[in-house]
Order: C-alpha cells, then structure tokens, then sequence
C-alpha cells in the first residue's frame, strides 16, 4: 500500500501496489517497522489510531504544508500516561 498527499488536488491517494515493487521502494527508504506481538497479535481500534497517527506524523515530514491540519492525540496523551525519560 501506498499513501500520498496531492497538494493540488488536496487529497489522500491510498493504493495498493505489487509487493515486489514495495520491496523496491523500501531498499530506499525509511522503514518502520510495527511487529504484531506489540499488540499482541490483536488489529484492533487503537492500533488502527496508533498507525493513522504514524501516517500523518510521517506525510507532514515531507510535506510541512500538513502539519497545522493534523489534531490527532498522541499516543501518552490518549493513555493518560506521563513520556517517559
């Protein structure tokens, strides 16, 4: 799958592509990895917000133009839990 912004037409282009073309494209780029035992192995609501709010976080690096868009709470915030040190 593969996620862009079109500035000119402002909207999102999510599709799908052949997996050896994304192996390709990753040899360039940054990967991140998100390993299913981290959620103990459940795709549920929050690991669904916790990827949404990668995909902004990562678009808007590339395109600052997003960043005053994006009002998502972050992951501490939306456990109530204080960053750690």
């Amino acid at each position: 799958m593969l996620i862009t912004f079109d500035e000119d037409n402002q909207s999102f282009n999510v599709c799908t592509v052949p997996r050896t073309s994304a192996n390709a494209l990753m040899s360039q780029a940054l990967v991140n990895p998100w390993p299913l035992a981290d959620s103990n192995f459940k795709l549920d609501d929050e690991v669904a917000r916790s990827i949404g709010r990668l995909v902004f976080r990562l678009l808007a690096a590339s395109q600052p133009e997003l960043t005053p868009l994006i009002s998502v709470t972050k992951q501490a915030e939306a456990h109530d839990t204080p960053p750690s040190d």
